[in-house]
């Protein structure tokens, strides 16, 4: 796995692994509105999985995209690769919202390994890619326009990254509830 992406997974594990089920579900503030840990990292599954197709269909084709980059597409490329940071507070798209794959209830060590299993997923993804296409923008991303093999993990890391800090909020305004600790309590504090 590439070292950066490694990181930020080993930064997941450090702030999901041993929080129980019902910490993982709180929604900061108690507003249903903003996501709880266990939707933040749905979100991350359905985002790598949405890529991942993507670049499957690309392999499957053979070819790279004939698509070009439009100006705003190649302005959010350049503003997200170069400075590495995804602004806050930008909608999540429909087909990347959680709600989605209908997950039971699970604690962090569970989203952990959904998490750790989609991130190899998507990697071994990424190689087949690179090996296909080399350095060549060969698949379309729907807001930065096509990518390399290394655009397309750089994003990743990026978008983990992003949500990763979204996590410490999250965790800010819950509070650390220990595995036997109700953590009900501190749902309606509030740093966003």
């Amino acid at each position: 796995m590439n070292p950066e992406l490694q990181a930020v997974c080993d930064g997941y594990r450090a702030r999901l692994a041993g929080r129980p089920v019902e910490w993982c579900r709180l929604h900061p503030r108690g507003d249903d509105h903003a996501w709880s840990p266990q939707q933040l990292v749905e979100h991350l599954v359905l985002a790598m999985r949405s890529s991942a197709q993507v670049l499957e269909a690309r392999i499957e084709k053979g070819r790279p995209s004939r698509a070009n980059a439009t100006l705003i597409q190649g302005l959010r490329r350049t503003a997200v690769l170069t400075f590495r940071r995804l602004p806050r507070g930008i909608p999540a798209p429909p087909f990347v919202r959680p709600g989605q794959l209908d997950w039971p209830p699970m604690d962090g060590s569970a989203l952990v390994s959904r998490f750790y299993s989609e991130v190899e997923s998507t990697a071994r993804v990424l190689t087949v890619f690179a090996e296909s296409f080399g350095n060549s923008r060969a698949a379309s991303h729907f807001l930065l326009g096509p990518l390399s093999a290394e655009e397309w993990r750089r994003f990743h890391v990026i978008h983990c990254r992003h949500h990763l800090a979204q996590l410490r909020r999250i965790e800010s305004a819950i509070g650390p509830a220990a595995p036997d600790e109700p953590a009900a309590d501190r749902a309606t504090a509030s740093v966003f």
